[in-house]
This record gives structure tokens, C-alpha cells and sequence, in this order.
């Protein structure tokens, strides 16, 4: 299992990021000249898995600082991935930006060509390695929670080691792994953490969920106690909602990383860069990142981050079916 405990080390990247995508971006001359261009292209497309009302006040917040209109089409991971490999296969391609989780999708999409060089993005190279990859920038993290209903459980969970606990059988929820690379990054980290055994005894105990929205619906509603892995963006909106749910960043978890690349041939090249930049910057961070948890320290009304474990997506194809097999799955 490649599998290292790190977090980023934010303190230079936020200068760095800060000066080449921040305030000063817009009033540079090369910044104005993209604009301009931007302006002439009309309308831009992104295709997105982040939470729509997130999305959208980055958009208006766009709109209103450039003057410049961008659908969001929201879309998981795997339609995402189909939709894109038609358009591009076709010739016909609509997304000129793509923000999105699965991590090995966007090594396929590098690996077949559809996706720009990361350094098209305006200050990309103010970036580390650790913060980019090829073809994408991380513009938020998600690190994996546990919910609970309040009405069924009466004391917050200390460690992930309360989903074995024999009180909730059959009434905990769990993400399936097969959905990506990123709910597999977690099983993997679960079974370093605790062993096999921990694994099966909640395989046993719990319900899989065909994706994480149901999954943590039924929470909301007390059809069951406890969801787990959790994103944190479904939590706030059902929260907002009147329903009666607590959430725990416990530790070490994995992150469902928002990643950010820009199709090899947008048709809209320059709205892509001027919105990639935009999401990149402080401004974009505190809208997309709202009581979220931004790359970039100090971004206003985001939350300091849990300890991370960072694994490598490419090991999870490896692992899942073991996974599966301790589950029960296979």
C-alpha cells in the first residue's frame, strides 16, 4: 500500500499563490489582456461534481467581477468521464473546465490526451508539486467524516473504530467502494489503521450505500444511525435543512480532493484560464471552500484541516478487490 501521513505545507504556497492568482492577477497587463480575450468568447461551460449552491456563488462572483457567464453542468464522476470521452471522441467538445474528485479518471483523461498542460492555468508554476499534478490543481480539499444521527446515537463517535461497535448493527451506512478511487483510499486507510478484522466487522454490521447523497439522506431522516466516510459539503446542506446530524473529522482520514483541469481544446480557452485562476484565488477559495477547507491558509471562513493520509490513487485498483473480499462484497 503506498500510503504516507503528510499534510501540505501551506505557509509558501499561499504566498506564492496569493501574489500570482490573487488581487494582483487582475491588474496585471497580461491579466487584462486575458480578460479582454475572455470577454470576446461569450459564454463559458464547466462541468462539476462540487456542491451546486457552492458552485453557483462562484459563478456569480465571476460573473460579476468579469462580466463573463459560466454554465455549470453538476455531473458525478463516472457520467463525467463518459460524457467528456464522447465529446472528445466526436469532436464536439462543450466543458471548457472540469472540476472534479476521482483522481484516477483524471490520469486517464491526461493519459488519452483531453486535458491541458496544468501550466495553461495563470500561475500554476507558484504551485508546488504536491498541490498539481500533470494536468490539474487542487482548489479544495474534502476530508472524509463520519455523521450520526443525534436522535439515535447520544455520544459522539471518538475514532472510526465506533462503526464496529456491535450496538449499531445494521444501522450504520457505508460508502461502496467501488465508486472511485477516492471511497477505496479510505477502506485502504481503515484496514492499515485497524486491520482485516475491522473490516469484515463492519462489512457485517453495515449497509452499503450506492453512493454518499442517499446514503446520508437516510441518516437525516433516522432510517439509520451512522454514515460513514461523509462529505462534508452534503452535511452543511442538510444541516441547513433542520436535520438532526452531527459530524466528526476523525483522524487520520483520506481527502476526495476537488481537482481543477482544463480540456486540451476548450471553446473557450481563454474564459477556462481566466476561470481556472479565479478558483485558484483567494477570492474563488472562500466561495468554493465556504466552512470547507481550502489549499491556501488564511482563506476567510474556512477551517483548519484534520490530519491527512495521502495514498497513491494509482494502488487502489490493486486493493479493491480485497476490499470487496473482506466486505463480503465479492
Amino acid at each position: 500500500m503506498s500510503l504516507s501521513r503528510r499534510n501540505f505545507v501551506y505557509g509558501s504556497l499561499a504566498a506564492a499563490v496569493s501574489g500570482s492568482l490573487g488581487t494582483g492577477f487582475g491588474r496585471a497587463r497580461e491579466g487584462d489582456e486575458l480578460v479582454a480575450a475572455a470577454k470576446r468568447e461569450g459564454r463559458g461551460t464547466l462541468y462539476s461534481v462540487v456542491d451546486p449552491m457552492l458552485m453557483q456563488a462562484v459563478v456569480k462572483r465571476f460573473r460579476d467581477k468579469y462580466g463573463i457567464e459560466i454554465e455549470v453542468m453538476r455531473l458525478t464522476s463516472s457520467s463525467l468521464g463518459q460524457r467528456l470521452s464522447a465529446e472528445v471522441e466526436s469532436g464536439n467538445v462543450a466543458a471548457d473546465v472540469v472540476i472534479d474528485t476521482d483522481k484516477l479518471l483524471v490520469q486517464a483523461m491526461t493519459t488519452r490526451g483531453y486535458y491541458a498542460s496544468v501550466e495553461q492555468i495563470p500561475g500554476s508554476k507558484a504551485f508546488p508539486a504536491s498541490a498539481k499534478t500533470q494536468t490539474s490543481i487542487i482548489v479544495g480539499r474534502v476530508p472524509y467524516s463520519m455523521i450520526w444521527n443525534t436522535s439515535e446515537v447520544a455520544d459522539a463517535p471518538k475514532s472510526w473504530q465506533a462503526l464496529a461497535d456491535t450496538t449499531w448493527q445494521r444501522r450504520i451506512m457505508l460508502i461502496d467502494p467501488r465508486l472511485g478511487a477516492s471511497p477505496t483510499s479510505w477502506y485502504m486507510l481503515m484496514r492499515k489503521t485497524y486491520g482485516d478484522d475491522f473490516i469484515r466487522t463492519i462489512g457485517r454490521a453495515a449497509t452499503i450505500s450506492p453512493s454518499a447523497v442517499p446514503g446520508m439522506q437516510q441518516v437525516a431522516a433516522g432510517a439509520q444511525a451512522i454514515y460513514a466516510p461523509a462529505i462534508h459539503q452534503i452535511t452543511i446542506g442538510l444541516k441547513a435543512k433542520g436535520a438532526p446530524i452531527e459530524e466528526a473529522f476523525l483522524e487520520p482520514t483520506v481527502s476526495s480532493d476537488n481537482v481543477l483541469s482544463l480540456l486540451a481544446k476548450p471553446p473557450h480557452p481563454n474564459i477556462a484560464k481566466l476561470f481556472a485562476a479565479f478558483c485558484a484565488s483567494v477570492d474563488g477559495q472562500s466561495l468554493l471552500n465556504r466552512d470547507g477547507f481550502s489549499m491556501l491558509p488564511g482563506v476567510p471562513g474556512t477551517r483548519p484541516l484534520p490530519e491527512i493520509a495521502e495514498i497513491d490513487p494509482a494502488a487502489t485498483k490493486a486493493e479493491l478487490p480485497i476490499i470487496l473480499s473482506l466486505l463480503g462484497l465479492s
